[in-house]
């Protein structure tokens, strides 16, 4: 059986329910939350959004670094960015430090809950976000030790995370990834 880790890492679309889910896992567990784009915003003194005007290339190498110092952490909930995927180096750093939860929420779900004018990628809207989940989806799959629905009550989906994290698995809970 896997080691799991002390840390639990969210991963998953923008929107998809991460940093929401990763602060009420906090608040259940008592481990320390890192939202990686506020982590990034705190380090830089820029928005996520102002980074990304300088160039994708600019923010991926910003994102990077911080990953691997988030995964330094111990006892963290760990809400990363939608393209953490986009760099297997980040992936590497993040499970060594933890077990990865792919959040899979349905892109209609998305667009239904989130203001896409504040994300960088989802300008574009419904298009945009359905062109990234064909884009990444294999790779958060391939990241992902569990994959998790995001498509009932947080508070369910928190507890299956929970049980699956600690050993006390049931029934109907995030299911293992198999790789």
């Amino acid at each position: 059986m896997k080691d799991l880790g002390k840390n639990i890492i969210l991963i998953g679309l923008p929107g998809a329910g991460k940093t929401t889910l990763g602060k009420l896992l906090s608040n259940i567990t008592g481990f320390r939350f890192i939202d990686s784009d506020a982590f990034i915003e705190e380090k830089t003194g820029e928005s996520i959004t102002d980074l990304f005007q300088i160039g994708e290339d600019y923010f991926r190498n910003i994102e990077s670094d911080a990953y691997k110092e988030i995964a330094d952490s111990e006892d963290t909930i760990v809400s990363t960015g939608g393209g953490v995927v986009k760099r297997s180096e980040n992936i590497v750093a993040l499970k060594k430090s933890g077990t990865v939860y792919y959040i899979d929420r349905a892109v209609e779900d998305i667009t239904h809950d989130i203001e896409v004018s504040h994300r960088p990628l989802l300008k574009d809207g419904l298009e945009r976000l359905h062109a990234l989940k064909a884009e990444r989806e294999a790779l958060y799959q391939d990241a992902a030790d569990f994959v998790v629905k995001n498509d009932k009550p947080l508070e369910e989906i928190a507890a299956e995370i929970i049980a699956c994290h600690f050993g006390a698995g049931k029934e109907g809970s995030a299911h293992d990834n198999p790789q």
